[in-house]
């Protein structure tokens, strides 16, 4: 489930929908933005984000209704009665998409912030949980 649940109105109904297709041991990953992300909070403390739940407009265009922690990314599962085994990180981003893109990276730097951030979810962009049903 990549990238769904900010764009829904009801992720736990969706969560608890989803669970009922698993097979028995099956194992449900769910990736979500980050409201947390290095860019985000770097955006907050330069006074151009009010929030870190802030959606801007690019957000609304794209249909997001929300932005997730890794705490409440647990939560929502943990509620929607699944046992989380894994969170990492998806790609450390610690500025915006057209500054990291003016800055022209290498492949190996973008690749390395990808893996660099694998062990960092609470600063990623993305957040990717492994969950099982808790059954």
């Amino acid at each position: 489930m990549g990238f769904i649940l900010e764009h829904v109105d009801d992720p736990s109904e969706i969560l608890a929908r989803y669970r009922q297709f698993l097979a028995p041991h099956g194992t449900l990953f769910v990736a979500v933005p980050n409201r947390e992300s290095m860019n985000r909070r770097l955006g907050h403390l330069a006074g151009l984000l009010p929030d870190l739940s802030a959606l801007s407009e690019n957000d609304v265009l794209l249909g997001h209704k929300r932005y997730y922690s890794v705490d409440s990314l647990r939560g929502e599962l943990r509620n929607a009665g699944y046992d989380v085994e894994r969170v990492e990180g998806i790609y450390l981003k610690p500025l915006t998409t057209p500054q990291m893109v003016s800055l022209n990276l290498s492949a190996n730097l973008i690749e390395a912030l990808c893996k660099l951030g694998i062990d960092y979810p609470e600063l990623s962009c993305g957040i990717m949980a492994q969950a099982k049903d808790a059954r």
